[in-house]
């Protein structure tokens, strides 16, 4: 059985009735360990005191340990919980692999064994091994297939999280701070940390976002375009000089551009047609809790006509195929790319 969905997940664990076996996984790796975790704890002790309680990782698994802990008998308690963290799939041999497909169906009923994959793509259409092992994982147990929250709904969530941090933050503004340190949950709630604890206890404002929070690469691609658009010169080099210092790949840099000029041509579009956002999100559902990056991209396509943005796009979609076509200084190009963007943004003056 594969669940998709957080709530159900949710569901599936208050309920109590647990399977022999879990695989968990998917896009947000916080969310992965985060419910992979909860579901450990909901099963037994997961402290240092536990006797019912084991910890595997790639380094520690063999299969001689695995089922020693699967047959051990629980002491005081309804179940034992076996947690392997990153089994080397990929990497382990298909004769040893069997070896744990064949005893997946005969785990104890006094057993659960968890595996948590969070440092992997899990493929199944590209890797025939990635397959084997979810179809093993959905005959024998159940699995957890955790997707990115929405920034609406991570928003949602740092409006509640606030008051248990002796702050408070408006949706709004929420909304503003994903924006600005992008959806990485790890990230993000590290991040969020940092800034109840700068507000004091009072309520967290966009400039104390500005100040102090660290912005995502797609946020200073944002502000890059934004001083491009705006004929800001000094200001967009500045920026760039920053993202290469900070080491970003320049194929990310320009990819996040494209980003970016997709959303203003869509926005100008629906602009011109009197269509608004709805028609947008409606179409493009990727959109969706993400209107904020459509208003963005409204503002900044105000003085720019549909020719001069077809134009942008060419620029920074030929940059992309020097960069990876030629053996020629990436920072150059770079710096090419937004002296060209810069002159026709400005009407080619």
């Amino acid at each position: 059985m594969q669940i998709n969905d957080e709530l159900s997940v949710k569901k599936h664990i208050q309920a109590g009735s647990f399977s022999s076996l879990y695989f968990v996984y998917g896009d947000e790796s916080y969310l992965a360990s985060h419910y992979a975790n909860t579901l450990a704890s909901s099963i037994t002790d997961t402290s240092g005191m536990s006797f019912n309680y084991y910890y595997f990782d790639s380094e520690t698994i063999t299969f001689d340990s695995f089922y020693e802990a699967c047959e051990s008998l629980p002491m005081m308690s309804d179940r034992v919980c076996i947690f392997v963290k990153d089994f080397p799939f990929l990497k382990t041999n298909a004769d040893e692999l069997k070896q744990y497909y064949d005893y997946f169906s005969q785990i104890p009923e006094t057993t659960t064994a968890i595996f948590l994959v969070t440092n992997e793509d899990v493929d199944v259409k590209q890797n025939s091994k990635w397959k084997a092992v979810i179809d093993s994982m959905n005959a024998n147990g159940v699995i957890f297939c955790l997707s990115k929250r929405t920034d609406n709904q991570i928003a949602d969530l740092l409006v509640r999280s606030a008051g248990k941090r002796n702050a408070s933050i408006s949706k709004e503004t929420a909304e503003f701070f994903v924006s600005t340190v992008g959806n990485d949950m790890t990230v993000l709630l590290n991040e969020f940390d940092k800034l109840c604890a700068y507000s004091g206890g009072n309520e967290i404002t966009k400039d104390m976002i500005a100040e102090i929070s660290t912005k995502s690469v797609e946020a200073s691609v944002f502000d890059l375009t934004t001083a491009i658009n705006s004929g800001r010169g000094d200001r967009a080099y500045e920026i760039l000089t920053e993202l290469l210092k900070n080491k970003t790949e320049p194929t990310i840099i320009i990819g996040t551009l494209a980003f970016g000029y997709v959303d203003i041509y869509r926005a100008k579009t629906a602009y011109l047609n009197k269509s608004g956002n709805r028609e947008i999100t409606d179409n493009f559902p990727s959109y969706k809790g993400k209107t904020f990056r459509l208003d963005k991209a409204l503002n900044s396509a105000r003085n720019l006509s549909i020719e001069q943005i077809k134009e942008l796009i060419g620029a920074v979609s030929d940059a992309d195929i020097r960069i990876k076509s030629f053996s020629v200084d990436n920072r150059v190009i770079l710096e090419e790319l937004i002296a060209k963007l810069l002159y026709i943004a400005g009407g080619k003056r």
